[in-house]
């Protein structure tokens, strides 16, 4: 069934910009998307999608912050949730995905994490090229 967006609002967000902004060159970024909801079971009208990206680091042993750090460093992580309407109620986790759900989400946490970026007097991690690299690359797994 094919659903309207009703809202989207950011849903988590935890951040070290000056640790993405030291390790900037060597971080790991991780994109998931889906459903969230309670009872795989339930109907409803309304349906819930998150959008999670990750920056990690490995870090060298002898690093000052690797102490105490077992596995990545995370330093961003931040999920922007989506709220879709079906006209009718359907299964929870089964609406047809918008062409524009991903670019969306994916542009609201570069504003979010650029402005506060720019706010620390840092570069700005999402750069255009990255966000298009982000984008082709959930179509390329999702297609």
């Amino acid at each position: 069934m094919i659903p309207s967006i009703v809202s989207e609002s950011l849903y988590s967000l935890s951040f070290r910009p000056q640790e993405l902004s030291l390790y900037a060159e060597k971080v790991a970024i991780g994109l998931r998307y889906g459903s969230i909801f309670d009872e795989e079971s339930e109907f409803s009208q309304n349906h819930f999608k998150l959008l999670v990206i990750e920056f990690t680091v490995e870090l060298d042993p002898e690093d000052a912050l690797a102490a105490g750090v077992t596995g990545p460093l995370e330093l961003l992580k931040v999920g922007w949730e989506l709220e879709l309407q079906t006209i009718a109620p359907c299964l929870v986790g089964t609406v047809e995905e918008l062409p524009e759900e991903a670019p969306l989400l994916i542009g609201r946490i570069a504003e979010t994490v650029n402005e506060l970026a720019r706010r620390a007097k840092l570069d700005t991690p999402f750069t255009p090229e990255l966000i298009a690299s982000l984008l082709a690359e959930y179509r390329a797994r999702t297609t």
